[in-house]
């Protein structure tokens, strides 16, 4: 009977004891939160945890820090079975002598269970579950492996967790690289984290308990008594936080090496900061600037807004991917795709007043250029380098929107997804959005000779007219933001009213994009390309070639099929004897010869299309140019029926419509007499021409 009734209460003893070893304990899922650096190691961002902390897990355990945290914690570790009775006793003895709580009781098991619940209160019920759960991980794993988790869970101040992270946080190394006097150092924080002068006097009794205990020997105590401890906080504020959010959007490791250059990344932080008052002035508050490797297509700089904490204007906003129109930044694709078919740099575009039919049935579209002006015959050399609207759109009406679409989205133009009815041939203008980010990889297949998209000519071709000092100076003078001591091709471009400027353009190794303007989608006070954005991309293509190298010979290499040949500044063609002006053209060397045959004896024949252009407006005047006679008086411009819209990417002053006829005329606009200039209004408009014989012409017309 009595063996029955040991038997029955041993029984739920040992069941119990079984239950208390054996029992489940919770999951540990070692986390180690991303660190994102640049191309070179450099730290840009070490992002929190949802908890908000950072952490590193590893699996060895250095002596040195293994050795300084037994000291400091639980120096019977490997005598007890996770729970200690005698280290208990000994605590609550010298606690109750000193009348506070000056030592713990709980071993390192017991603060693992502890750190596994992270979120309970503190009770006598936790503190018996994290003795249970204490004995269980006992069961479970060695004494190196639970050193091994305390470390890995244990804070250590400064929103940081586990040694490994707290290593780099506190001393920039890993945790084999620290010295006896940093690891006592860190092995003091996870009871007084978020004090450092209360921890520099726990270390120092970690260490004489480390001498004590014979971890190590008198001399190398005297060592870290003597160290001077530098620390490194404060190290890795975030840099191109734009850039960072956007790795943090894909799958990555937890170390991620990505192509940025941070150096270059704070010198255009640094050439914004130099550049916020003059943006200001022109009411604009945010930029955004990117840097391409050509070579490798990776991103070496990437600025989303100029000040990514800025609340006020939309800081955070990457205007690197957000769409916005291009304005003339678009024109290049346009040359490039007419050299494709045929054209070349010395090919004639008229610039002369210009209508062209739109979806809208009885609308045509008008364009002007920038100064108002018409020039008559521009070489595609000059009218691509000087950023001309008309023979922009005049090229495109040729070629034909729809192939202009096309190349665009085989060009990267992924946003392009209306038809070419939508867009027009205002296309070419940039009256589409596209983002910086995809206007600086097109512009990159120019400075990799085509890149299997377009021909190496025409990439040569395109690329050395962007280069061409000489050929923009007629419009963007000379020693401006856009000339530099080395070959760069650049492109600015200005959206309607001024809400958008840009100025993007490469060498052989690097493409570089700005844009400048409101996120908001204000208008910008008197801000182009060329005032608002060049001058920043001047200094950070400095920075850029600087930073990367290069900058040096030819961006494009010159096919072998082109040779260069003399061509009539007027004409294009083959100059004649009695052509006044001489320039060279890259020109293919199969070309037919065709001689100049507009200079004549010191006259100027000019074709039919020219005819309407007005003799004392353009370089022309004064040549002797030869003019079609009429004996009926006609209005040339603007035609009947005819519809123009007011261009807000224009000042108020070119806002004028430039009135021609075939004789000298009196010009009365809706019944009051006008210059030659007519300031466009909205409405219906009646133009009525009357010359000195009192004959007249009149037409109609819409503004909107």
């Amino acid at each position: 009977m009595k063996k029955y009734l040991f038997a029955g209460c041993l029984l739920p003893v040992v069941g119990i004891a079984i239950w208390l070893r054996f029992g489940p304990v919770p999951e540990i899922k070692p986390e180690t939160t991303p660190t994102i650096v640049d191309r070179n190691g450099i730290i840009l961002s070490e992002p929190l945890s949802s908890a908000g902390t950072r952490s590193t897990w590893i699996t060895a355990i250095p002596d040195n820090i293994a050795n300084a945290t037994i000291a400091a914690e639980d120096h019977r570790f490997y005598h007890h079975i996770g729970i200690d009775p005698i280290g208990t006793a000994r605590a609550a003895v010298h606690n109750l002598l000193r009348v506070r709580v000056v030592e713990g009781g709980s071993t390192i098991t017991q603060q693992v269970a502890k750190l596994m619940f992270p979120r309970a209160p503190r009770s006598v019920r936790s503190k018996v579950r994290e003795a249970i759960t204490a004995l269980r991980l006992e069961h479970r794993h060695a004494k190196p492996e639970i050193l091994a988790l305390y470390l890995n869970l244990a804070p250590y101040g400064q929103q940081t967790i586990g040694i490994a992270r707290a290593s780099d946080r506190y001393f920039g190394c890993q945790p084999d690289q620290l010295t006896i006097a940093q690891s006592a150092y860190l092995a003091a924080l996870p009871q007084r984290p978020g004090t450092p002068k209360l921890a520099l006097q726990r270390q120092r009794s970690i260490l004489r308990r480390m001498r004590e205990l014979r971890m190590i020997s008198e001399a190398d105590y005297r060592t870290a008594r003597a160290e001077r401890l530098w620390f490194d906080r404060g190290r890795h504020p975030m840099i191109a936080p734009h850039w960072v959010d956007r790795i943090l959007r894909s799958p990555f490791a937890v170390l991620r090496r990505t192509s940025l250059d941070a150096p270059l990344q704070r010198d255009i932080l640094g050439i914004v900061a130099a550049h916020r008052a003059d943006l200001l002035r022109h009411g604009a508050h945010s930029v955004a600037i990117a840097v391409l490797d050509n070579r490798t297509g990776e991103w070496l700089a990437w600025e989303g807004s100029g000040d990514y904490f800025g609340d006020n204007f939309g800081g955070a906003i990457d205007g690197v991917t957000t769409l916005r129109q291009p304005g003339s930044a678009l024109k290049p694709f346009t040359y490039a795709l007419a050299f494709e078919q045929g054209f070349t740099p010395a090919t004639v575009i008229a610039d002369v007043p210009s209508h062209f039919a739109t979806a809208e049935p009885g609308v045509v579209y008008t364009p002007r250029n920038y100064d108002g002006r018409f020039r008559g015959p521009l070489r595609a050399r000059v009218a691509l380098a000087g950023s001309e609207n008309v023979p922009a759109v005049t090229t495109l009406a040729k070629i034909g929107p729809e192939s202009l679409l096309r190349f665009l989205r085989r060009a990267g133009f992924r946003d392009l997804t209306h038809t070419a009815d939508y867009y027009g041939v205002g296309l070419t203008l940039g009256d589409a959005e596209v983002t910086l980010e995809q206007l600086v990889k097109a512009y990159a297949i120019f400075a990799r000779g085509g890149d299997g998209v377009l021909s190496q000519r025409t990439a040569f071709w395109i690329t050395d007219i962007l280069s061409d000092e000489h050929a923009r100076e007629y419009i963007f003078g000379s020693g401006g933001s856009l000339d530099f001591s080395f070959p760069v091709a650049v492109k600015t471009g200005t959206s309607q009213a001024y809400r958008d400027n840009w100025t993007v353009g490469y060498t052989r190794e690097i493409t570089v994009g700005v844009w400048v303007g409101n996120f908001d989608r204000s208008e910008l006070r008197n801000s182009s390309g060329i005032t608002g954005a060049a001058p920043i991309f001047h200094d950070v293509m400095l920075a850029a070639v600087k930073r990367v190298g290069g900058g040096r010979g030819p961006i494009v290499d010159r096919p072998s099929d082109l040779e260069l040949q003399p061509i009539c500044a007027l004409s294009g063609h083959r100059p004649s004897t009695e052509c006044p002006a001489i320039e060279s053209e890259w020109l293919p060397a199969s070309n037919r010869v065709e001689f100049c045959s507009w200079h004549r004896a010191q006259r100027v024949e000019l074709p039919a299309e020219y005819r309407a252009w007005d003799v004392g407006a353009g370089p022309l005047a004064g040549t002797g140019r030869l003019r079609a006679g009429h004996h009926a008086l006609h209005i040339l411009n603007p035609a009947n029926g005819a519809t123009f819209w007011i261009d807000p990417t224009l000042r108020a002053e070119f806002q004028a419509l430039q009135l021609k006829a075939t004789e000298r005329v009196t010009w009365i606009v809706d019944g009051r007499h006008t210059d030659d200039e007519w300031s466009l209004r909205g409405g219906k408009h009646t133009i009525t021409a009357v010359d000195s014989e009192g004959r007249r012409d009149s037409v109609t017309i819409t503004v909107r």
